[in-house]
C-alpha cells in the first residue's frame, strides 16, 4: 500500500488529469468537438450560425477552452522563424502542449483535425502529437495572439532538420485556429 500513494502522486503530477471540463468563464478561444468525452458546450446543429456554422461544424457537445483555462495549463515556449515568405523573423510562441489540451477534453489517442477560421484544415495523428509535442500557442513574443494576426490560437511545432518532416508539419501548423475536430 505504501508504494501505491507515491505512484499515484507521480501519475497525477506528470500528466494532466482527465477531469470534468470547467465551464468557460470568458470568450471561448478554441473548441474541440467530435470524439471528445469531456464537454462543457452544448450540441451544435446545422442552423446554429456564427463562424462554426460558416465552417459547417456540428457536434453533440464539445470542449470549449477560454484564455483562463488555457493559461492555467503548463506553458511551453517554442521559438521559430515565422511570417510571410521573404520577411520571416524569430517569434517565441507559447501555450500548452496540444496533447495536454486533448487530454483535458478526453481525446487521448485520437487524431486532431485543426481548422482555421478560413476553413483550412489539417490532420495530426496522436503519434505525431506525442512524439513531436506541438503546442497550442496562445501568445507570440509574450502577448496574447488576436484575430487578425496568428490567433486566437495556433499549432506550433519545434524546428526540425528533417526536411520531409518540416514540410509535413508546415501544413499542420494551422494559425487563426478556432476549432479542432477530433476523430
Amino acid at each position: 500500500m505504501r508504494l501505491a500513494l507515491p505512484l499515484a502522486l507521480l501519475l497525477t503530477t506528470s500528466l494532466p488529469a482527465v477531469a470534468e471540463m470547467p465551464a468557460p468563464t470568458g470568450h471561448v478561444l478554441l473548441t474541440l468537438g467530435g470524439a471528445v468525452t469531456e464537454t462543457n458546450l452544448p450540441p451544435r446543429g446545422e442552423n446554429d450560425g456564427g463562424l462554426l456554422g460558416f465552417l459547417d461544424v456540428q457536434h453533440e457537445g464539445a470542449a470549449g477552452f477560454d484564455a483562463v483555462t488555457l493559461d492555467s495549463m503548463k506553458q511551453v515556449e517554442i521559438t521559430i522563424a515565422y511570417g510571410p515568405e521573404g520577411n520571416q523573423r524569430q517569434i517565441a510562441f507559447s501555450g500548452p502542449l496540444l496533447a495536454d489540451v486533448m487530454t483535458l477534453a478526453g481525446a487521448v489517442g485520437k487524431t486532431a483535425k485543426p481548422m482555421a477560421m478560413d476553413g483550412y484544415q489539417s490532420e495530426i495523428s496522436w503519434d505525431s502529437i506525442t512524439s513531436h509535442q506541438p503546442i497550442l500557442a496562445t501568445h507570440a513574443d509574450g502577448f496574447p495572439m488576436g484575430i487578425g494576426g496568428y490567433g486566437p490560437t495556433m499549432i506550433v511545432f519545434r524546428p526540425t532538420d528533417d526536411e520531409e518532416l518540416a514540410q509535413e508539419q508546415a501544413g499542420q501548423q494551422v494559425w487563426a485556429l478556432a476549432y479542432i475536430e477530433v476523430e
